[in-house]
């Protein structure tokens, strides 16, 4: 039967029809399915990470204006032929559902189900993949041009040529997209390094052991990504983790022994060192077998603006969260448990590092990225315990720890040393005010203006806005003042919480506890663990809001991090937290990251109220984000006892509040109180940047929906801050 013709018989269908399919479909679905181009090579880069590779570089080739090239080589497990036409060229493959983690690291898949053929449509008319599996003797080349998938063609009536080739890698695939349909200015390609950060699990070691020959061990399975840009055969990488983080500290320490001493170099091209420091104590142990190199930062804004830009700084930040501290290679091989989340081996978070004059000098293990490398061949020196679960913590291990927490202690004391000089130095002499004290006495205030009530209804409606503006005010300077105070203690917190960590873990550590003992530890661990965590984002918070510097917000992440904070109390408050995005890059226009604490945090506490009051098994809080005509939206529902239709006029206003303070014998953990001010506050953030907030009908079993809009930061704007 010829289905390309258009009169069809009834004869022709006697076992039924099947469905067919237009070749434009192709075309449509890459538009569709990628909007943007960056989304679409970060896809492609999550889909090296699937395939269990260590190192991907993208290669732009004369890639400034439209008609260029992209050149994305992984060393990852490649393709055999039947996983070339099973899976990249079988529409909607089915492979990743069957495997949910790669074969090698047990990645978890990060790729979009069969997003990645349209993604190199999205991107270029042509396609050239060059691939090769371990276990295969040569490597495939096939080619597509996507400019054959039109309107009105069969897709099963184009075909694509695919050949047996010789290649130079032993496994890996090679995306060649040509013809590209887009210019990619280096802004751009920074956008989709940070795009794909959360997948980097960058590869510490130093030149030293693989100029000895010693084995690489890839079994901790990090993941590496390198941008470049050629123009006319000249090549300038311009991301990796070496450019877009290593190369933005404030200052890097590095060190070996000699001679039994300890020896360290501290530079900064930030603040003009380059120091060689001497060590005290012997280090006869380490002579000739240990090198570390560290890179330092420092969480504050003010000491890379102009340097870097915030969204760069803000990357850093978040990737020190994950990969700061200091790891441990020997021989070659990752040691672990060092240097990975809540691991000091190097004692760095038991210290409290202070100048001469007094002043904090950051020092803690998110303030470090590094590695420390031993070199120890018979292993007769630094030498593992039985369960393979770090090294026998012998005299050598105890120079070692204190040779690394000396040498990082001695180096940020050099590198704060000249950060305070600088600071001392600069020309900004405080402006004292005149005239007075700019507070007035609001009580001898509200009394004149109330003996001006009176002589006519409209200036005493004026006289009564006037105070309530008052009230209001003063309520506000309470509340900044206990802000203040908050914010003093939960600076002050920070140097006793590696003490309280110490004790707790030693007493974990005895062997002679009893059950109930060791039940009433684990317990009170988990329970300062939650507190830590809070004191942690709230010191966070406020450090954020001293910057008054705005940016633009990823609203998925604002979320994410909220819900990752209250996830502690959640079970112990009997409650659900779900969420829901609906789109990429949900960017709300340049705001302050503590004014969206402040939404969150007020609608949350609101909803645990009116859910407690409901006495609901079972408390339900759900959170949806999305972009609609323009602006970001995000909807906060639950299933409390809902808002009465007579006070949905006035939940806005200022002081009006449904929690009572409660009978005086109310256990005060069980309180529902309030100020009357939390969601008067987040209307007011929200108008401030011409949004709005409104109440809607919920959805389900939900009873109460606010739903917030926010205007979504402009292409423009997200190329200014390097998103």
């Amino acid at each position: 039967m010829d289905t390309n013709r258009n009169q069809f018989e009834i004869e022709d269908f006697d076992s039924g029809v099947n469905f067919s399919v237009d070749a434009g479909l192709i075309n449509r679905l890459g538009d569709e399915l990628v909007g943007r181009s960056e989304t679409a090579v970060s896809e492609l880069i999550k889909n090296s990470y699937d395939a269990d590779a260590n190192n991907v570089v993208l290669n732009f080739i004369d890639s400034d204006s439209i008609g260029g090239t992209l050149v994305i080589h992984d060393d990852g497990g490649g393709m055999n032929l039947s996983q070339l036409i099973n899976g990249f060229m079988r529409l909607s493959s089915s492979d990743k559902l069957h495997n949910p983690v790669s074969p090698i690291f047990n990645r978890q898949r990060a790729g979009r189900k069969g997003i990645g053929r349209f993604a190199t449509q999205r991107l270029g008319n042509k396609l050239t993949i060059i691939t090769k599996s371990k276990s295969s003797v040569k490597g495939l080349k096939l080619e597509v041009d996507w400019t054959e998938y039109q309107i009105d063609k069969d897709l099963t009536s184009i075909y694509n040529p695919i050949s047996e080739i010789d290649v130079e890698f032993e496994s890996g695939t090679i995306l060649s997209i040509g013809h590209l349909k887009d210019p990619w200015t280096e802004s751009q390609i920074k956008r989709v390094f940070r795009y794909i950060s959360d997948l980097l699990q960058p590869d510490f070691l130093s030149k030293l052991g693989s100029n000895l020959n010693i084995a690489k061990n890839n079994s901790d399975g990090y993941f590496n990504v390198k941008c470049i840009k050629t123009n006319d055969l000249q090549s300038v990488e311009i991301a990796s983790i070496d450019t877009m983080v290593f190369d933005n500290a404030l200052g890097v320490i590095e060190g070996h022994v000699e001679n039994k001493k300890g020896v360290c170099n501290v530079i900064s091209n930030r603040f003009g060192i380059n120091d060689d420091l001497l060590l005290e104590g012997t280090f006869d142990k380490l002579e000739g077998r240990v090198h570390f190199k560290v890179y330092y930062f420092i969480y504050n804004y003010e000491w890379y603006e102009g340097y870097i830009p915030k969204m760069e700084y803000q990357r850093i930040r978040d990737l020190s969260e994950e990969n700061g501290g200091i790891k441990l290679y020997r021989n070659g091989f990752r040691v672990l448990p060092y240097g990975e989340k809540g691991n000091d081996w190097a004692n760095i978070e038991k210290s409290n590092v202070r100048t001469q004059d007094n002043a904090y000098v950051p020092f803690n293990n998110n303030s470090f990225f590094g590695f420390v490398e031993i070199v120890d061949k018979e292993g007769n020196v630094f030498e593992e315990t039985s369960s393979r679960e770090g090294l026998i913590e012998n005299d050598a291990f105890t120079q070692l720890t204190n040779f690394i927490s000396n040498s990082l202690r001695q180096g940020a004391l050099r590198i704060n040393a000249a950060r305070f000089k600088e600071k001392t130095n600069r020309n900004s002499p405080t402006k004292e005010t005149s005239g007075g004290s700019v507070v007035n006495n609001t009580a001898n205030t509200q009394d004149r203006l109330l003996s001006l009530k009176g002589k006519s209804q409209e200036d005493d409606e004026l006289i009564d806005q006037i105070i309530n503006q008052l009230e209001e005010n003063e309520m506000l300077r309470v509340l900044a003042g206990m802000g203040l105070i908050i914010a003093e203690f939960t600076h002050e917190i920070r140097q006793f919480i590696p003490s309280f960590n110490g004790s707790i873990n030693f007493l974990l550590s005895q062997d002679n506890l009893k059950i109930d003992a060791r039940e009433s530890l684990i317990n009170l661990k988990d329970n300062f663990n939650r507190f830590k965590t809070y004191t942690s984002y709230i010191d966070n918070t406020i450090t954020s809001n001293v910057n008054r510097n705005k940016q633009p917000l990823d609203i998925v992440k604002i979320v994410n991090e909220f819900e990752k904070i209250v996830s502690f109390e959640l079970e112990n408050q009997s409650l659900d937290l779900a969420t829901e995005f609906y789109g990429y890059d949900l960017f709300t226009e340049s705001m302050h990251p503590s004014e969206w604490s402040s939404i969150l945090y007020n609608l949350y506490t609101n909803s645990k109220k009116a859910i407690k009051r409901a006495e609901i098994e079972r408390g339900l809080i759900k959170i949806i984000c999305g972009r609609e005509n323009g602006m970001i939206y995000l909807e906060f529902m639950d299933n409390g006892d809902g808002i009465p239709q007579k006070n949905q006029d006035r939940i806005f206003d200022a002081f009006f509040t449904t929690s009572a303070s409660g009978p005086l014998d109310l256990n005060r953990n069980e309180a529902v109180t309030g100020t009357g001010l939390g969601l008067k506050i987040v209307r007011d953030i929200v108008l401030s940047y011409g949004g709005e907030i409104n109440l809607i009908d919920p959805e389900g079993d939900f009873n109460t929906c606010f739903k917030i809009r926010i205007p979504e930061a402009t292409f423009e704007i997200l190329e200014k801050y390097g998103y």
